[in-house]
């Protein structure tokens, strides 16, 4: 069948309809709000059944392959899209783990997104954390990353004249609402909430050991885990306003035992709150937090860094 015309026509039928995905602009859907799915929102299939309204997908063409489904979504009237796994969903044989976040990135700025909420299902370094605990991060930290660190040189992005300047990483009008949200606890749920924390992500792939866990401590780290902090790093470049609800579903290595069994009864419970609190976030931003954030979106300057007067 390698030339036959039903070949021909299958391949012919594939690219209509890839084409149709990834023709799409920003300004034919409207939408400027995206979720980031990670472990805090459980199956990635499954986030939002029975609470938001689905409407296809779109795809972005990225200079390092086909983006991730940008999946249409609607809660309470609110138009959003949703990545799966922080876009893991789509394959792309290229070897490098990197990419997978370079192309969600790239494709969520290229579709306008002003405004991304996230989540991951993490270790706790410090002691007093516990189960179901939810942490809305104010400040990160990543060690021995293999990732790129600047999506826009690394892609071909460019921002002439913005500052994006870490001193605050997370959106204060997006942490503000997920908060707000999250203080209304769902009766019954266990986990206690932390309006503030420290993200360390080390190299994805394993656990750490215990010594590391130790270190990390020592540097100032509440919680771990392999992906929200390239994802802080990208939308702040991007100058996209980005919080995340991160979750505890286990202790870090060394701090007390844990099993696999504890972290799966871990995340299908914070899921079924913690999601609920992101819907109710996103239903707000529209009137809440629209104003300018250039603490955000970043600061603009003009000249450059050694001539001030520079054209």
């Amino acid at each position: 069948m390698k030339n036959s015309p039903l070949r021909l026509l299958l391949s012919l039928g594939f690219i209509a309809t890839t084409f149709c995905c990834v023709s799409m602009s920003a300004e034919e859907e409207g939408i400027y709000i995206a979720v980031v799915g990670g472990t805090s929102f459980g199956a990635p299939e499954k986030f939002g059944q029975g609470l938001v309204e689905e409407d296809g997908f779109i795809q972005i063409d990225t200079p390092f392959g086909l983006g991730p489904k940008l999946y249409k979504m609607s809660y309470k009237g609110v138009h959003f899209y949703y990545v799966r796994m922080y876009g893991y969903e789509t394959k792309v044989l290229d070897g490098n783990d990197g990419n997978v976040h370079i192309r969600t990135w790239y494709s969520l700025h290229k579709a306008g997104v002003t405004h991304a909420l996230g989540g991951a299902s993490s270790g706790a370094i410090r002691t007093d954390y516990d189960y179901d605990d939810l942490v809305i991060p104010d400040d990160f930290m990543i060690m021995e990353n293999m990732r790129p660190q600047n999506i826009l040189d690394y892609a071909g992005i460019e921002r002439p004249g913005i500052f994006p300047s870490f001193a605050t990483p997370y959106s204060p009008s997006l942490r503000m609402l997920l908060i707000d949200e999250a203080r209304k606890a769902q009766p019954g749920y266990s986990g206690k909430l932390w309006e503030h924390g420290v993200f360390f992500q080390n190299n994805p792939g394993r656990f750490e050991t215990a010594a590391e866990v130790r270190a990390m401590r020592i540097l100032g780290g509440d919680l771990i885990s392999e992906n929200v902090a390239t994802c802080t790093e990208y939308a702040r470049q991007l100058g996209i306003r980005w919080a995340t609800i991160c979750s505890i579903a286990n202790p870090a290595v060394g701090v007390r035992p844990f099993s696999f069994k504890d972290m799966q009864e871990s995340v299908q419970r914070i899921a079924a709150q913690a999601i609920p609190i992101v819907l109710e976030t996103i239903a707000r931003i529209p009137e809440e937090a629209m104003d300018p954030e250039t603490i955000s979106t970043g600061e603009v300057f003009t000249g450059s860094y050694s001539d001030p007067d520079a054209k």
